[in-house]
């Protein structure tokens, strides 16, 4: 794995240490409540970036099985990833993708509970990208569902800014529930 992969991989961790200790001071009832039924609790903005995440990680286990027809990652892969970034960091609202939204949300049993799934979640993302080759690494092996093929590197990016993207609703989520 390369220095660059580490930074990425520490930095989405330390980000959802810091997400877990803010909810942690929250009384557990606010991670549940919705607004309507077609906002989203605090629960399910988490559930939805696990998901996110977790599909990713099962495309690529199943993409590096045929390295040698992976396209070096160029100019292209660049650009998609910098492009992603600004529409990220925008107010333009995005259906989430089938497989990462309401649908497949599930009732929580406790912050406890998810946020564990997540933390193992996470160990086995570091753990599968620790085995790789180095080669690997410029290839474009993760689609993104609106960008593109994208390196590792830019799949992580893109997990941070979409980390911090909701990162913001889930404040803004906790803001509008809790009672004045």
């Amino acid at each position: 794995m390369t220095t660059q992969i580490l930074q990425h991989l520490d930095r989405l961790d330390a980000s959802l240490n810091t997400l877990f200790e803010r909810l942690l001071q929250e009384d557990p009832s606010y991670l549940d409540k919705k607004l309507s039924p077609e906002r989203w609790s605090v629960y399910e903005v988490m559930q939805h970036l696990m998901l996110s995440e977790g599909n990713s990680l099962k495309y690529l286990r199943k993409k590096t099985l045929g390295m040698r027809q992976l396209k070096t990652a160029g100019f292209q892969a660049g650009f998609r990833i910098w492009l992603l970034e600004m529409v990220m960091r925008s107010p333009i609202k995005f259906k989430a993708p089938k497989g990462a939204g309401v649908e497949v949300f599930v009732a929580v049993e406790s912050f406890a509970a998810l946020s564990g799934q997540w933390q193992k979640q996470r160990e086995e993302l570091r753990q599968f990208l620790s085995e790789l080759p180095l080669e690997i690494f410029d290839k474009e092996v993760y689609r993104h569902p609106r960008s593109g093929m994208l390196s590792i590197g830019g799949m992580l990016r893109f997990f941070q800014v979409h980390f911090d993207r909701h990162g913001k609703q889930i404040e803004r989520i906790l803001k509008e529930v809790k009672p004045l």
